[in-house]
């Protein structure tokens, strides 16, 4: 009906209402109706193209007609293409410790090259700097590494991830953060 097929759709809404009247439906309609069928939603569908072009005699069939205001779908092309700027990086460790200060004082101690740790979360509350005590932490951990300037590189992050290496921190995964056409592609992290 919303694509201008009106007459498709009267078909398909008389053939489920000649299914219903079979007796043949879903669990979610009842579970248990003398001389019905309970099937499965393949077995119903299947059902329903079975009675393709039967009218209900019990049931009262709508009336259906085509949309005033059909789809219409634009064709299709190559999406326009954004600009894209590299903004940062959320490097991800594991520290079993749980100690939020002690973790940013290994992440901030590998600063540099145009990065600067931002913020540390962890189970998406923002434990560092200036963190809750009472927050209570795993041993997973995200730091948020900003650009100083406008944007960064590929190889200012591999050169970071290099220094936390050499700082024996075990980083387990890392997401960019880039803003496409100036809006940030990332969420915001707690107070930011």
């Amino acid at each position: 009906q919303h694509i201008g097929q009106g007459a498709v759709a009267q078909a398909i809404h008389d053939a489920w209402l000649c299914t219903l009247e079979a007796g043949i439906h879903t669990g979610d309609i009842r579970s248990t109706i003398e001389n019905h069928t309970i099937v499965g939603t393949m077995d119903f569908a299947n059902a329903i193209c079975d009675r393709l072009g039967q009218t209900p005699t019990t049931l009262a069939s709508k009336r259906i007609a085509a949309s005033d205001h059909p789809l219409t779908i634009a064709p299709m092309g190559p999406p326009p293409q954004a600009a894209k700027t590299l903004l940062g990086v959320d490097v991800f460790v594991h520290a079993a410790h749980r100690d939020p200060n002690k973790v940013g004082a290994a992440m901030e101690a590998c600063d540099g090259d145009g990065l600067k740790l931002e913020m540390i979360t962890n189970r998406g509350v923002k434990v560092y700097p200036n963190g809750l005590p009472q927050t209570f932490c795993t041993d997973h951990w995200r730091c948020r590494y900003r650009a100083t300037g406008d944007t960064i590189s590929h190889a200012q992050i591999v050169a970071l991830l290099g220094r936390l290496s050499e700082a024996g921190v075990d980083f387990i995964k890392t997401e960019h953060l880039c803003a496409f056409d100036g809006v940030p592609g990332f969420s915001l992290g707690q107070g930011q």
